[in-house]
């Protein structure tokens, strides 16, 4: 039993850092700044294609 777990605690520790990061920018594309920053970029895009 306990070899089993510590071959799913290993698996966890590598894919963690995925889950977090997945999360992280759920969390990120959800808020209002985030929204507000790509708003602006695409604003901001056009306006320097054309100098």
């Amino acid at each position: 039993m306990m070899e089993k777990n510590k071959k799913l605690m290993k698996k966890l520790k590598t894919i963690f850092p995925f889950i977090a990061a997945i999360g992280v920018f759920f969390l990120a594309s959800n808020s209002p700044m985030w929204k507000q920053m790509v708003e602006n970029e695409i604003k901001s895009i056009p306006v320097k294609e054309f100098k």
